[in-house]
């Protein structure tokens, strides 16, 4: 009996030693971020066995074409936790240019980093949920943020990064905020709230075609209005700060296509 006592308390002890090391493992409770962070971390053990800068070259070249491809596929960040820093405001005309980082380092020698520019009139300054937000932290606080990384003309993803190397060790993205609070609210948007941001990025596609020159203004002008009447009619179901998330989003992608490198 006290042997078979004993087995079990064994068992329980290496039950728990296994569940505290998947614990351990796990570095994201955001699992949409965990996937990101996969795709990262795959770069950089795939950099470290290139022979020579010819392939270095092609390699990073292929990263930020994928890395744009990514944000096509999986269009917004929702509710990733990070840290902020280099909290910054500029005045600018009639406008106010507020600039920030936020980061996360899931392992000693690799670190992520997102670069904000974000512009608000002065008239709208009192009511503006992103620059009270930013305004009232610390640099260093966590931070919970919904967005999307900047994208080139040429489809790829916009990096801050001056160096070939540090995109894998470091990558330091060119990135447009959404939404950014001090606690979680959680990684899923209400139906209603989603239902309008997939039909903001639909919206918009008529209008980077015909910016492109790949279709012309006329069938720009068809496919708008076929899509307005469902946007309308969805925006009309979102809270007074869920439209305000839609607004922020609206601007956001048609910067990302308008002043695209």
């Amino acid at each position: 009996m006290r042997k078979s006592c004993l087995l079990l308390l064994s068992l329980f002890s290496l039950c728990g030693c296994i569940e505290g090391t998947q614990q351990q493992k796990r570095k994201f409770t955001n699992i949409q971020q965990e996937n990101f962070d996969k795709i990262l971390a795959k770069n950089q053990e795939k950099s470290y066995r290139l022979g020579n800068s010819i392939i270095e070259k092609e390699f990073g070249d292929s990263v930020r074409l994928a890395m744009g491809k990514y944000m096509d596929s999986v269009k917004l960040f929702v509710n990733w936790q990070a840290k902020i820093n280099n909290i910054n405001s500029y005045e600018t005309g009639s406008s106010v240019a507020l600039s920030f980082e936020i980061e996360y380092q899931p392992e000693q020698y690799r670190k992520v980093a997102f670069d904000v520019d974000y512009v608000v009139a002065k008239k709208d300054l009192d009511s503006d949920k992103i620059y009270n937000t930013v305004k009232k932290m610390s640099n260093y606080s966590t931070v919970f943020f919904d967005g999307f990384i900047r994208t080139k003309a040429n489809g790829e993803a916009d990096y801050s990064n001056l160096s070939q190397e540090l995109i894998h060790s470091y990558p330091d993205f060119k990135f447009f905020i959404v939404d950014i609070n001090a606690t979680s609210k959680g990684d899923t948007l209400s139906t209603n709230l989603k239902g309008a941001v997939d039909l903001s990025f639909e919206a918009i596609e008529p209008l980077k075609l015909n910016f492109k020159k790949q279709i012309s203004k006329k069938e720009s002008n068809r496919r708008m209005d076929e899509i307005m009447p469902k946007f309308k009619a969805a925006k009309e179901l979102l809270t007074e700060e869920e439209q305000a998330y839609i607004s922020r989003l609206s601007t956001a992608l048609t910067c990302n296509f308008l002043y695209a490198d």
